[in-house]
């Protein structure tokens, strides 16, 4: 059967909580009878003691009110006869009213209530001698509730002792029935649990030192047998089929390491065979120079910007630029495509040179004027125009690349500015990939760079309408790499 352990299991825990409810379920009932037991007979103690306290303040807010005559006193009254009325009822309900002793002493409550009330009444009246009267009778009856309620307790103080051997047997009796229950369930759970176990660790060591044998290279161990047909049936079957894979796999391993090594040696020649960057840069040089000296400045100028941004392009991305190098390099782009444009596009500067020393990852203005010369500005046959301000606001540093090119549409300025924000989107707004004049460095980019670099989103703000051109401008923290 396939689900053959989790019965066992589920039967020895079934087992096992209907054992140990049941146990506790005992338990609970003998306490709560007890306990109420107990509550009973003290609650009967307090309420002897609540009647016995409340007749004698009854008694001295009645002498008070005589003595003084102010109303308080006989509201006080009052209020504490209403207790009392509801403590003879409870008295009542709980003890027995068969007792000729309980009987007797509600009708003395009846009698000190009446006379009370008769005492009060003459006392209105101004009639001494019957308000008198009626008061000694209240201080007698009263007397007589004090000696009758330590009667009543002291009887059922007797059979309180009487409740508490009872509660003593029950009690041992619980408690040879519990040690009796615990002994049955730890025995039945201990049968239960090797029976289980027994079905279950013989298999799993097997698999175990198969798997030791594995981790220490050795594949070519037997398969092992199957001795079980619940769960462990599919796992050794598993286990089997996978070190018989892992043979196989190591034998593919080692066959493809054999082809990997050639083709790096063959990837090596061919590596060997490009042309070395510093043996370009120096052509580029060669060029130039003897450009200038043929007198054509002009090439010879725009020579000298293809090599410093090819130069500049070629370096480590991972290492820290500054903000006037990035500049120079925008710059030599400015020259080189102004060269290839002339009047149809006009480049122009607006930057405060106190700002451009800060640290920046490298190639992020280049970027970012490409973007706005291909998407922006590039089919104008006139009148074409890229600007780059650089200025200090607040503790910004903003550096914008603004033109007056086609602009974006609400969808894509919204998918961009939900990257700044964030979002891995590959939808997002970039310049394309297949321009001869591109770094091939998109916006995202740029913004992934800068968001890394300085450790925080706000980093860009894009305004852009269609057919107004674009401003991407970069707000960068004016703070050492790290800072906040």
């Amino acid at each position: 059967m396939l689900f053959r352990i989790r019965s066992k299991l589920l039967l020895y825990f079934i087992v096992l909580v209907v054992l140990l409810t049941s146990v506790g379920f005992i338990f609970y009932n003998s306490s709560e009878k007890l306990l109420n037991e107990y509550d009973d007979s003290f609650e009967q103690f307090l309420l002897l003691n609540d009647i016995s306290q409340r007749t004698n303040v009854m008694t001295e807010k009645l002498h008070a009110y005589i003595l003084d005559k102010e109303e308080s006193y006989l509201e006080d009254y009052r209020k504490e006869k209403i207790k009392l009325i509801k403590d003879q009822k409870r008295l009542y309900q709980e003890m027995n009213t068969n007792d000729i002793t309980l009987i007797n002493y509600k009708n003395m409550i009846d009698s000190f209530l009446d006379e009370g009330d008769a005492t009060v009444g003459a006392f209105q009246k101004d009639d001494i001698n019957h308000y008198s009267d009626h008061f000694n009778e209240v201080l007698k009856i009263a007397s007589f509730l004090q000696e009758s309620t330590l009667a009543l307790l002291n009887n059922k103080l007797t059979d309180y002792q009487n409740f508490y051997d009872q509660m003593e047997k029950q009690s041992h009796y619980y408690k040879l029935m519990s040690i009796s229950l615990f002994a049955a369930a730890f025995f039945l759970s201990t049968l239960l649990a090797l029976w289980i176990s027994g079905g279950i660790t013989k298999p799993i060591s097997l698999l175990s030192r198969a798997a030791k044998e594995i981790s220490k290279g050795n594949l070519s161990g037997a398969d092992i047998k199957i001795t079980t047909k619940d769960e462990l049936k599919p796992l050794t079957e598993t286990f089997n089929q996978m070190r018989m894979n892992l043979r196989q796999l190591v034998t593919e391993i080692k066959q493809k390491s054999e082809l990997d090594k050639l083709l790096k040696e063959l990837e090596l020649r061919s590596l060997q065979n490009q042309i070395n960057p510093h043996f370009l840069f120096n052509t580029l040089n060669t060029v130039s120079k003897m450009a200038y000296l043929e007198e054509a400045e002009q090439t010879s100028r725009l020579i000298v910007s293809v090599a410093a941004l090819l130069r500049y392009n070629l370096s480590d991305f991972n290492k820290a630029s500054t903000l006037r190098e990035e500049v120079r390099i925008v710059k030599e782009y400015f020259f080189i495509q102004q060269t290839r444009f002339g009047e149809r596009i006009e480049f122009a500067t607006d930057i405060d040179d106190s700002c451009l020393d800060i640290e920046i990852p490298s190639l992020i203005l280049q970027p970012l004027v490409e973007n706005a010369f291909i998407h922006g500005v590039e089919s104008f046959e006139e009148n074409a125009e890229i600007r780059l301000r650089i200025y200090r606001k607040r503790d910004r540093i903003h550096v914008e690349v603004i033109d007056n090119g086609d602009g974006m549409d609400e969808a894509t300025k919204k998918r961009l500015l939900t990257y700044v924000e964030g979002a891995d989107s590959e939808e997002v707004y970039e310049p394309e990939k297949s321009k001869g004049h591109s770094t091939g460095i998109g916006v995202k980019n740029v913004i992934r760079r800068l968001q890394l670099f300085y450790q925080r989103n706000d980093i860009v703000e894009i305004e852009s309408e269609l057919k107004k051109g674009t401003n991407f401008r970069l707000t960068i923290p004016n703070v050492v790499r790290g800072g906040s």
